[in-house]
């Protein structure tokens, strides 16, 4: 019998590569895991050591004979190396487009992108909700560096033929998120004693998704049909502002103390409310895990687990 060809899958030790390398595998998938370093805790899988930046490792593991990519990896947020904006477009466009060549010239298999709401910026006001269709226009470094290599993934579709699709997805919560969001902010200082000091009022909104559910997503993006060439909105089906999201914090822990600053306004990007009936109606997806139940079970975990 001919040996299953694996699914590589990019940022293997990160937040999302990790849970969908695990969901492959149950599955019982065969995976190609890949990352720049080991996942941080023990793991049941074993990560090829690989830069995105590295054009011809990258292509020698693609060359392998794989079955499909879900490419997670790269420089996961605004957060991460915010003083180095050339680094960010050098990981995250320069080591996608290789990716991509690469399965152009191998000619097989599905290539699924990680992109971010981030690509949409600042949406008009008074849209809502914010469909697929409405122009990227990403304001910050890492939001232009996802909605470059958004339209990369959807150019190499359009005029090479690679069987290509994009998940933009919203802002990721739950176990093993190792950078900072409110969320885990939020939970971290309850669980310890602390106050929760916001620098800013509160008042924009946020559609969080629990990390599982992410994962869900990309793996229905890499297997569902007739969908090349598509971009796909991942996110919960909730929009709340920051302080109501602070309050659902506080039902699950009554100990949680939080401020936020009401004199200095929330700076960053505020999109509407993004419409993901593309994705339950293509990939047979939509977000099982709500908020308060995801909320808690974060929770649960923070309480046992440093991240």
């Amino acid at each position: 019998m001919a040996k299953t060809r694996p699914i590589l899958v990019t940022g293997a030790g990160g937040l999302l590569g990790r849970g969908v390398v695990e969901h492959l595998m149950a599955q019982g998938r065969a995976v190609l895991p890949v990352d720049r370093a080991a996942p941080p805790d023990p793991a049941d899988f074993t990560v090829e050591l690989a830069e995105l930046t590295d054009a011809p490792r990258m292509r020698s593991l693609v060359e392998r004979g794989v079955a499909g990519i879900i490419h997670c990896g790269g420089i996961s947020g605004p957060m991460v190396a915010p003083d180095q904006p050339a680094l960010v477009g050098e990981v995250n466009v320069g080591g996608t487009l290789t990716l991509l060549e690469a399965m152009r010239r191998a000619g097989t298999g599905r290539f699924v992108y990680c992109s971010s709401v981030a690509a949409y910026g600042a949406t008009p006001e008074g849209l809502d909700p914010v469909r697929e269709s409405e122009p990227l226009a990403a304001a910050g470094i890492y939001g232009a560096s996802k909605a470059a290599s958004d339209l990369l993934t959807r150019a190499y579709a359009r005029e090479h033929g690679l069987d290509a699709v994009v998940l933009r997805i919203g802002w990721v919560y739950g176990p093993r998120r190792r950078t900072e969001s409110l969320p885990r902010t939020l939970i971290r200082d309850a669980l310890a004693g602390r106050e929760t000091v916001v620098p800013h009022d509160g008042g924009a909104t946020v559609q969080p998704v629990f990390v599982e559910d992410v994962v869900r997503a990309l793996v229905g993006a890499l297997d569902a049909p007739g969908v090349a060439g598509r971009a796909f909105t991942a996110t919960g089906d909730t929009r709340l502002p920051q302080q109501d999201l602070a309050a659902l914090v506080r039902k699950i822990l009554p100990q949680a103390r939080f401020r936020f600053t009401p004199s200095v306004p929330y700076t960053g990007a505020l999109p509407g409310r993004f419409d993901i009936s593309a994705a339950a109606r293509d990939l047979h997806w939509q977000p099982r895990v709500g908020l308060e139940e995801g909320l808690r079970r974060y929770a649960d975990w923070l309480a046992q687990h440093e991240y």
